[in-house]
């Protein structure tokens, strides 16, 4: 017996609807079990459009049948490591750190699945959620041209398809010594993953709103990072800061050449090549890829830049340097 016929249309119609239900769920007035149920949702429709991307490059979404069994679909880890090991994300959606967002979810998943003591996580776990959405819509629109923004708004809703300005949120921690050592647990293994993911040049921008953890205790909160604090001597507050440009544009011009001649194929890159695409596109005007603190004298510059560089073809480039050359000859033209 074949293994069954699965619609990539099915697939990727069933994932989105997971999706719009995770985030009609988390911003239910009142609900219980919504961090959890929330966070199943978006695994699932992970693993859906996954195995839809798989089914587009006419790869089997089923394990080898065994003999007297049925069929069974792969999980979501090796549905990630398929797409990974088939360079099939698109330009844009950095696999490294996308991989490990999912992860962090999953991991989340896990622990609620197998009745861990997740209560208060979900503080944790926001940040993850919220850039996971935003990277589902990406990764949607490029691979199959269906914008998940078309069907919700964040204007509406905070858990949406466009960040909200403000990450600044409050939530009560059970101050209980066992609660305390699941939330540090939980930390130590998004650490794990974070400090993976940084290490293989990941756009860490993909990873979460805020994506720098610490557990402290609330009386020497005082990081411009995500700050964490669970203490069993004050009153227990689980408080989540937004993260200084410092940490979210952690490279000098040289370092993000560097990482991007690291990540891209082709020729390597040079200063005068990052000089001609920020004449082009103002990148440096660009918060999302450059910063410049008021008595700094140069740019610093953030994951998302690596993977928009690395992006850009050695045809590209030699346009734009074409192109400056012929705008710094009308500029030397102009001022004789």
């Amino acid at each position: 017996m074949s293994a069954p016929y699965v619609s990539i249309k099915r697939l990727i119609d069933n994932s989105l609807a997971a999706m719009l239900a995770a985030v009609e769920v988390y911003n239910k007035p009142q609900m219980t079990y919504r961090d959890e149920v929330t966070v199943m949702l978006v695994v699932n429709a992970w693993e859906l459009a996954l195995k839809a991307v798989l089914r587009q490059q006419r790869q089997s979404i089923f394990y080898p049948k065994k003999p007297g069994q049925r069929y069974l679909s792969v999980s979501i880890d090796d549905a990630l490591g398929r797409v990974n090991a088939g360079n099939l994300w698109p330009d844009g959606v950095d696999g490294i750190a996308t991989t490990v967002n999912i992860k962090a979810l999953t991991e989340y998943r896990d622990r609620a699945i197998h009745l861990y003591n997740a209560q208060g996580l979900g503080a944790v776990i926001h940040p993850f959620l919220q850039q996971n959405v935003l990277n589902y819509r990406d990764f949607v629109l490029a691979k199959f041209k269906k914008d998940l923004a078309d069907s919700m708004t964040w204007q509406l809703l905070p858990l949406g398809a466009t960040a909200p300005a403000d990450s600044v949120q409050f939530m009560r921690a059970d101050k209980s010594s066992t609660m305390v050592a699941e939330v540090e647990d939980f930390i130590n293994e998004l650490r794990g993953l974070m400090d993976g993911a940084e290490a293989g040049g990941a756009d860490m921008g993909r990873l979460a709103v805020v994506y720098d953890i610490h557990l402290q205790s609330q009386k020497k909160m005082s990081s411009a990072d995500l700050v964490v604090a669970v203490s069993t001597t004050a009153d227990g507050q689980i408080a989540i800061q937004k993260t200084d440009p410092n940490l979210t544009h952690p490279y000098s011009a040289t370092e993000l050449i560097e990482r991007v001649n690291k990540k891209r194929s082709g020729r390597k890159l040079n200063s005068y090549d990052l000089q001609t695409i920020c004449w082009k596109e103002s990148l440096r005007n660009n918060q999302k890829y450059a910063w410049k603190h008021s008595n700094a004298t140069t740019h610093v510059w953030s994951g998302a830049a690596v993977a928009y560089l690395s992006s850009i073809t050695d045809e590209r480039f030699e346009k734009l340097r074409d192109e400056y050359r012929a705008h710094q000859r009308n500029m030397r033209a102009q001022a004789e």
